[in-house]
């Protein structure tokens, strides 16, 4: 058998440019490799970034931790890297923004069109997710061609039953292969595999990885909190979210999205009150804000809820829904030219047609009240 290669270098990849991080926020979303979150978050903070654990409003950057594999198969990553995606967030992989920010050279130029290299049934959001692990570059919808392989074994894979989160896995370990001539397979036992000229070899020569885990920190934590909220299971998500939050008491994310699963079941005072911790943590957080106005709304507290709101747009000018649901509010509460404005606001930013349809509606009714 060929030597093992015990301690390989990172690929290195073809990074964002994200150096440049003074008053940039970067969301570091998922598992990371061990001591690495806090080795980025020191590096960042002594640059002037603010360093999250999900996406925000005021997310410039979204890295993806190289463990966060337990959020694929239940869709809670592919629900980001889409969001991210929609607002231009620059999106990177844990190995090539540490590079990144290490001013790591780049290498395998990216000269191949992804479609040509697209197998079926590997679908154009898969390719996202392999580029969120560093497993390969996207540069202008081009691969090089050791990606192009790299998607072709992934599509193998996934025709053979294994899952999304399966494939990543077996691919990551497959980077710390023995050096030589191989090709990744997978056995009838469902074990990953190497295929040599003289037969095969595990994956390390010594036996694969689990694929499993179980949660040990304050990462592993918030993952399995995540994995629950995307499954459905609420209230088990709750009690990881609160056990996250008391371990970690200057993240406001967990309380955020807490407070997101009690206003889902209608629990506003909870939800309320769920969105006041995470505030106290973050007074900008403008999503947490938001969702506490409706939280007061729901809970009679129509006063408390518009002061929330105009707290919001004072950060957030452009905020549509906070713009939107504050013209509604001002109708209940009868400032119907303050409505008025704030629907005419919300025209200029370019709605969807529905939206745009009722708040025109809105001004028809505002303008008869105030001619009357």
């Amino acid at each position: 058998m060929p030597r093992s290669r015990p301690n390989p270098p990172p690929r290195k990849r073809n990074p964002p440019d994200v150096l440049d991080l003074k008053h940039k926020s970067v969301a570091l979303y998922g598992r990371f490799n061990a001591g690495q979150r806090e080795r980025l978050q020191h590096a960042m903070t002594l640059r002037g970034a603010v360093v999250t654990r999900d996406l925000t409003r005021r997310s410039d950057f979204l890295v993806i931790g190289a463990h966060a594999t337990a959020l694929i198969d239940c869709g809670a990553l592919a629900a980001r890297l889409k969001s991210a995606k929609a607002r231009g967030i620059a999106i990177t992989g844990e190995r090539a923004f540490t590079a990144a920010l290490n001013d790591a050279a780049s290498s395998a130029p990216s000269t191949l069109p992804l479609a040509t290299a697209l197998t079926s049934p590997l679908t154009r959001d898969d390719v996202d997710i392999f580029a969120a692990f560093d497993l390969i570059a996207l540069q202008d919808e081009r691969v090089s061609f050791g990606d192009a392989r790299t998607l072709r074994t992934a599509a193998e894979i996934l025709a053979q039953g294994r899952s999304l989160a399966d494939a990543v896995r077996i691919l990551l370990q497959a980077e710390e292969a023995p050096v030589g001539r191989h090709k990744l397979v997978l056995m009838p036992s469902g074990k990953a595999a190497l295929q040599w000229e003289q037969g095969f070899s595990t994956l390390q020569g010594q036996g694969l990885l689990p694929f499993d885990f179980v949660p040990d920190g304050i990462d592993e934590l918030f993952e399995a909190a995540q994995v629950k909220q995307a499954c459905g299971e609420d209230d088990e998500a709750v009690r990881l979210y609160d056990m996250c939050a008391r371990a970690e008491r200057s993240d406001a994310i967990a309380l955020y999205n807490l407070g997101n699963i009690r206003l889902a079941q209608g629990a506003h005072t909870e939800a309320a009150l769920a969105y006041r911790r995470s505030l106290a943590r973050d007074p900008d957080f403008v999503e947490a804000r938001y969702n506490l106005a409706l939280a007061l709304e729901s809970t009679g507290k129509l006063g408390d809820a518009l002061t929330e709101l105009a707290a919001v747009l004072a950060f957030d000018p452009d905020y549509s829904d906070a713009i939107f649901n504050r013209a509604q509010m001002l109708m209940k509460s009868g400032d119907i030219a303050g409505a008025k404005e704030l629907y005419e606001r919300y025209l200029t930013l370019d709605p969807p047609a529905d939206w745009a349809a009722t708040a025109r509606k809105g001004i028809t009714y505002c303008s008869a009240r105030l001619s009357a």
